[in-house]
Parts: C-alpha cells; sequence; structure tokens
C-alpha cells in the first residue's frame, strides 16, 4: 500500500502538480468512501417503523447523534488535509504559477471542503431511498384512503360527532349553525338540543364587496363571516331561521355527522376555506362555536358523502372488512391499540341505522389519572364518562406516520442544504487561500482589521442616530452608505494603489477583498433594494399592497448567481494577488 501511494505520487508530481500540491486525490477519495458509508446508515436509519411514529422523522441525522459524528469526522478530515497542504507551498516557493493555476488552486479547495462537510446530504438521501422504496407511492395511497374510512369510527372526541359537524347531505352544506353551551338560552321549537348544547339553524345570503368594505360602507358591516379570495371579499349575513328538525333523526352524536378527514395526501391536498367571523357580535360568556364549515375544504364534503353513503348501506360485513383492513395497516407501523374487528364493530354498529355513538376510545391506554377519579364537572363530562371504554387506539402516530413519508419522499436533501454548505465552503477555502498566498501575519491582521471596521461603522451609525434623533430609516441609508465608501476604497487599494503603500496593508486588503467581494454585492443590492421600498412607500403605498423590489424579485436564486459572480471574482482578482506578491517587502 505505501508502495503504491509513493508511485500515486510521484505520478501526480510529474503530470499534475496541481492535484498533488493540493492532495486533490487522497482527500477525495476519503470524502467519497464516506458518503458511501453515511447513505448505506442512513438507508438503514428508518427500518423500525416505530420511529416514523414522532414528529420531524426527516431530522433523524440530528435526532439520533450521526450530526456529531459528521462534525467529527469533517473535522479531522479537514485537519490533515491541511497538515499535508501546507508542506508545500508552490506559491510561497515563487514557482512559475498562473493566474488560472492559482484559481485552480482556490477551486480545489473549495471542492474538498465541499464534499468534507457534506454528508448530511447522503445521509439524508440514503434515509429517502428507503423511505421510497420500502413505501411506495401506490401503497401508501391505499393506506392512506382505508385510514381515512375508518376514521370514521375513531371515536375519540364527543364533538366531532355532534349536529353541527355534519355538511351532508343537504341542506347541511348551506346553513349556518349557531351553537350556544349553557342553559340560560330560551329553547324555541327551531333550536335543537343535547346536554347543554343548543343549535339553531338560518340560511344565508351573500354580497360581493373589497377588502376593508365594511370600514367604509355601512351596508357590509354585521356580517355573520366573510371569505377572501383575491381582492374580492365574500359577506354572508343571515337570513332566516330554519327548521332541520325534518331532516335530522337524532340530535345525539352519531356517526352520520363526521366530517372530517384523518389524514389529507399532499397529492389530494386542498387549500382550506379561510373564514374569518365577526367575532364583535358575540360577547355572551356562552357562546362557544361558531359554524363547522371553518376549515372546511372539497375534501371534507367528499368524504362526508363518502362516510354518509357507506352508512346509509349498512352493510355489516362492509363495515367489518374496513375495520379489519384499518387494524392490518395499525399492525404493520406498530401502532398501539388492543382492538379486534370484532369487538370495534359491536361498539360503533347498531342494526337501527342511526349509528349513534354509545362508546368513546381512548387515545392510549387507561391510566388511573387524577382527573378521571373526581366528579364531572359538566354534562359532557358526564357523557363522556358514561360512554368511555378500556380500548385504545393511538391514532395520532398513524398520523405522524403517513405525514413523516410524504415528508421524506417530498423532501430534496441537496437543494435543501446546498446554500449552507456551498457557502461555508467558500469562506473556509477563501481562509486557506488566504493564508497560503499571504501568510499567517497579514491573515490575522485581516481579522482584527475587519473587527476594527465593524465597530467604527456601528459607532458612527449610533452616533448619527442620536443626532437625527433615531430615525431608522436615514441611519439605514448611512450605515450602507458608510460601509459602501469603506468596502469601495478596500478593493482599490490593491488595484490602483499596490505599489505606494506599504505591501502589509495591501495584503490585509486583498484578504478583506476575497473574503469580503460578495458581501459588497450583497451590500449594493440591498442599497437598491432599500431605495425602492422606501420609494414605494412613499408614492405608492395607497395603490399597491406590495412593493417589488430587487432583493425580493429572485428570491434565493440570488445565492446561486452571487456564488457564480464570486468564482469569477476570485478568478479575475488571481491576477492582482500575482501582481502583489511580486512587490518588494519593506
Amino acid at each position: 500500500m505505501k508502495k503504491f501511494i509513493y508511485k500515486t505520487n510521484q505520478h501526480l508530481l510529474e503530470n499534475h502538480p496541481i492535484i498533488w500540491n493540493t492532495k486533490l486525490l487522497w482527500a477525495l477519495t476519503t470524502a467519497i468512501i464516506l458518503h458511501v458509508l453515511f447513505f448505506v446508515f442512513g438507508f438503514f436509519a428508518i427500518t423500525n417503523p416505530k420511529i416514523l411514529h414522532e414528529y420531524g422523522a426527516k431530522q433523524i441525522f440530528f435526532e439520533n447523534g450521526t450530526v456529531y459524528i459528521s462534525i467529527i469526522l469533517s473535522i479531522l478530515i479537514l485537519v490533515i488535509w491541511l497538515i499535508f497542504l501546507f508542506k508545500n507551498n508552490a506559491f510561497k516557493s515563487f514557482y512559475p504559477i498562473s493566474r488560472l493555476k492559482l484559481f485552480k488552486q482556490f477551486f480545489i479547495y473549495l471542492i474538498i471542503t465541499f464534499l468534507s462537510t457534506t454528508f448530511y446530504i447522503s445521509y439524508n438521501l440514503g434515509v429517502k431511498s428507503y423511505i421510497s422504496y420500502q413505501y411506495d407511492d401506490e401503497s401508501t395511497e391505499k393506506e392512506i384512503s382505508a385510514s381515512n374510512t375508518a376514521s370514521l369510527f375513531f371515536s375519540k372526541n364527543i364533538l366531532d360527532y355532534t349536529i353541527n359537524q355534519r355538511c351532508y347531505p343537504p341542506p347541511f352544506d348551506t346553513l349556518y349553525c349557531e351553537i350556544y353551551n349553557g342553559i340560560t338560552r330560551t329553547e324555541d321549537s327551531l333550536s335543537l338540543r343535547f346536554l347543554d348544547y343548543h343549535y339553531k339553524y338560518y340560511t344565508l345570503y351573500k354580497k360581493e364587496g373589497t377588502i376593508n368594505q365594511e370600514f367604509t360602507d355601512s351596508t357590509y358591516t354585521d356580517y355573520v363571516y366573510y371569505k377572501t379570495k383575491d381582492t374580492i371579499r365574500t359577506y354572508f349575513y343571515k337570513d332566516s331561521f330554519f327548521d332541520i328538525s325534518p331532516h335530522v333523526k337524532t340530535v345525539n352524536p352519531s356517526y352520520f355527522n363526521y366530517s372530517k378527514i384523518f389524514y389529507e395526501s399532499q397529492k389530494d391536498k386542498l387549500e382550506h376555506d379561510v373564514i374569518q367571523y365577526n367575532y364583535s357580535e358575540y360577547n355572551d360568556f356562552d357562546y362557544d362555536q361558531y359554524n363547522y364549515r371553518l376549515g372546511f375544504n372539497k375534501n371534507n364534503k367528499r368524504w362526508s358523502k363518502l362516510n354518509y353513503d357507506l352508512l346509509k348501506r349498512n352493510d355489516p360485513n362492509e363495515i367489518r372488512q374496513i375495520l379489519s383492513d384499518f387494524l392490518v395497516i395499525c399492525n404493520q407501523y406498530e401502532i398501539r391499540h388492543n382492538l379486534t374487528a370484532k369487538n370495534w364493530f359491536d361498539m360503533i354498529y347498531h342494526p337501527d341505522g342511526n349509528f349513534e355513538l354509545k362508546n368513546l376510545i381512548r387515545n392510549e391506554p387507561r391510566l388511573e389519572l387524577q382527573y378521571e377519579s373526581n366528579e364531572p364537572k359538566t354534562t359532557l363530562d358526564t357523557f363522556y364518562k358514561n360512554h368511555i371504554t378500556d380500548y385504545y387506539l393511538d391514532n395520532d402516530s398513524l398520523f405522524r406516520v403517513f405525514e413523516n413519508i410524504e415528508e421524506i419522499k417530498d423532501s430534496d436533501p441537496f437543494l435543501e442544504s446546498i446554500h449552507f454548505f456551498m457557502w461555508f465552503a467558500f469562506f473556509f477555502s477563501a481562509l486557506v487561500f488566504m493564508f497560503r498566498v499571504t501568510g499567517l501575519k497579514p491573515l490575522l491582521f485581516t481579522i482584527i482589521s475587519i473587527g476594527i471596521l465593524t465597530i467604527f461603522v456601528i459607532l458612527l451609525a449610533v452616533f448619527y442616530a442620536y443626532i437625527t434623533k433615531f430615525n431608522d430609516e436615514k441611519v439605514g441609508f448611512f450605515a450602507s452608505y458608510l460601509s459602501l465608501i469603506l468596502g469601495a476604497v478596500i478593493l482599490s487599494i490593491p488595484i490602483f494603489y499596490a505599489k505606494k503603500i506599504k505591501k502589509l496593508i495591501v495584503a490585509i486588503c486583498l484578504n478583506i477583498s476575497i473574503i469580503g467581494f460578495i458581501l459588497y454585492i450583497f451590500l449594493i443590492i440591498t442599497i437598491i433594494t432599500l431605495h425602492q421600498s422606501y420609494a414605494c412607500g412613499r408614492y405608492f403605498a395607497y395603490l399597491i399592497e406590495d412593493c417589488p423590489n430587487l432583493l425580493e424579485s429572485l428570491g434565493i436564486t440570488w445565492s446561486y448567481i452571487l456564488f457564480i459572480i464570486n468564482l469569477f471574482f476570485i478568478y479575475m482578482y488571481s491576477g492582482v494577488i500575482k501582481n502583489w506578491k511580486a512587490l518588494p517587502e519593506g
């Protein structure tokens, strides 16, 4: 092995001196091997389905400690690489070197640093590969659909099964239901009652307007709620009482009333209706809820119809099969429960066809908690105590399983983290490059100079803020333009005044330019954006809501643009570096 390494190094030295000098081959080989290992570790990281029961399984890289192993290995690789790198410095030894070769060295530093610090990407690609292989889209969609069908019978929350939740069949989908919780309300023939809950239905009429029109036009006040789409706002008002009793067989909680969706797949997910109620109209202490349509969309209505049709068919075998299929899914993902298809069916099925909620299922195994031993405080508590069973089903964990599977499948570990890693690689490579070019002393003075200049700008900005009575807008422009002027001076010294100023001072400016040029470009973009926002807010605030500006126009794409600009600058600036190196000392 030692002989092979020696021969390889000799070949690189004679034929590819830059690769030999930067130790690219060995650093690259080590990094690639570790990337493969991290991919394999990631592939087997979520073989236990219980890991999917928790929130954010996608972040397992941080949760299981792999992040610390990654950091330690990255540090070891970079330290060992730097030790061998600094053994020979072609530039310092005055070997012939062109601007292109100088840039190639910097670019190789960038590649080595990037590959030595991005094990996170390989690990998460392994996680994603396993999830995509183990839980294919077709099977997952079938499991989600089967779970949504069975969720009708979860029997957890009483208020999910009360009459106000029903949105199918008509006229339930078009009515408004007021709910009062208390005994102070006077009952009438149009009011339905379950325990202390009173339900009264209204028909609605609507009127279209614009945003905030209720503040400028009194005819748009006293609405029940409104929906907003683009610039159009639709206001809904009470019209008349509606007698719902002919359409209701029982006011007690019933499976017919259930209108929720257990889990909406990302492919099926629709935007929910955003409803804003006129809360100022409801000041009574016993007002409890508003309307079942809050947070509903077309998927809710579609599933409500499917549930309604299932219950109307009243086929015991079909219901048993739904429960049985769902429990198979639970067992596959190791979801905690103590149900069987038979005992679950016996709890929910009633031949009369009303499908009233007779039994409640717990979220977890029964515990002798303090609140269970206390006497019920409300009629709803009493109902719960009289109907709760010792059966339990941890459907929340199943929800998180589907959520984690879809989140991991839809993730892109490379794009989600590339900006952090590529800029970290640049700044670290720039530091190594600066050390190789100018040496340790100028590098240390560069760090000190940056600190002094930062304090100088801050102190001047604070003083300017004091004399302008802390006008944030003026202070922002002052600090930006002061930094712009200082940056221009620092950038110009190595280019135009290198022979007239002490070489150490030029080296400091050279280093600041290498690491700070891209920040200077970003500062220019920020100043333009500040002017655009100021002009928009001053002259057009009442005409448009959003002010377009240069920085927001491209968003995160600016990161790629600035990075490419930076590489081009380093290439062009390599000529300035050569000229500085040729200057005499003193």
